[in-house]
């Protein structure tokens, strides 16, 4: 029997979520600790509002988690799986740069 391709509605969705630069820096940035909204504006040089956006999007796709404390919102990870699903993309990337066009 073959898999109902509304199976894989998730997993699109993750790799959607992934599939902005700017996105794929803050899972990149929060691989390694989590980080607050203007930690990640500075490092990454892109404006409040924008950053806010994109944490929206990663958000809904269950990708980053928020813990708010005061006036201050920090971001970090949902789970192990994402970092390695990201890492592991990352690399196989890297691999290949050398090898395209």
């Amino acid at each position: 029997m073959e898999p109902v391709l509304s199976t894989y509605d998730g997993v699109s969705e993750l790799f959607s979520a992934l599939a902005n630069p700017v996105r794929a820096a803050v899972v990149h940035r929060l691989s390694d600790r989590p980080r607050t909204v203007s930690e990640l504006t500075d490092e990454l040089g892109v404006s409040q509002p924008l950053m806010s956006q994109h944490l929206r999007v990663l958000r809904t796709a269950h990708v980053v988690t928020a813990t708010r404390t005061g006036r201050t919102t920090t971001y970090a990870l949902s789970d192990d799986h994402v970092a390695h699903v990201f890492l592991d993309a990352f690399t196989h990337t890297k691999e290949h740069e050398d090898t395209d066009g």
